[in-house]
């Protein structure tokens, strides 16, 4: 791989974080570490302006959001690879989020080749999946927007001027790609994902 591989961590520990970048650092330049962060708010808070290759994230900052699938938080990076960082039990419903693991008691060498490992094949993965599968429609936002708000089929199919079929037969596609079936859940997701306010919320 000869492009530089960027790389942002969300660790709520500053001595991992600063550990793990000196690590790649002094035995692995190519993969450098764009930004840090010490929980998923101030990400999502955040505005990236670099295209960003994995995203090393300490499970425990999205424990609370494991009733769904964790790429659904990260649906602007699409393109990236999602890696847990691991130094503690983690279960296996919310590690098979995760496209890779790295663990802390790794050496530098064996850190750096199993993240060249990952960003080398997820890059491969990325050209060959047509665009993926979670990018919803204009109409499927409105309607999420419109369930987040606490918004009936009926009130929704009303208020777009269309029939409450349609409603659930949008409802069942966002359901399909995005992989949250509560309406708590996709709430979360449309917060996180900037279509709607937490005080829009129902």
């Amino acid at each position: 791989m000869n492009k530089k591989v960027r790389i942002i961590i969300i660790e709520p520990s500053s001595v991992i974080r600063q550990g793990i970048k000196s690590l790649l650092n002094n035995k692995a330049p190519e993969l450098s570490i764009v930004k840090e962060y010490s929980d998923l708010q101030s990400f999502q808070e955040s505005r990236i302006d670099v295209d960003v290759d994995i995203l090393l994230i300490n499970p425990a900052t999205v424990s609370f959001y494991k009733q769904f699938n964790i790429r659904t938080l990260f649906f602007d990076y699409s393109e990236t690879a999602l890696v847990a960082i691991l130094y503690g039990y983690v279960d296996a419903a919310t590690l098979s989020s995760f496209d890779g693991m790295l663990d802390i008691y790794d050496d530098a060498l064996i850190m750096a080749q199993k993240l060249r490992k990952i960003a080398k094949e997820f890059v491969g993965l990325q050209n060959n999946n047509n665009g993926g599968n979670i990018d919803l429609s204009e109409r499927e936002k409105e309607i999420l927007i419109a369930v987040a708000k606490g918004m009936t089929n009926k009130e929704i199919a009303e208020n777009l001027c269309i029939s409450s079929h349609t409603v659930i037969s949008h409802r069942k596609n966002i359901t399909r790609k995005t992989g949250i079936k509560t309406i708590s859940g996709l709430t979360i997701y449309a917060i996180f994902n900037n279509l709607i306010s937490q005080e829009e919320a129902s």
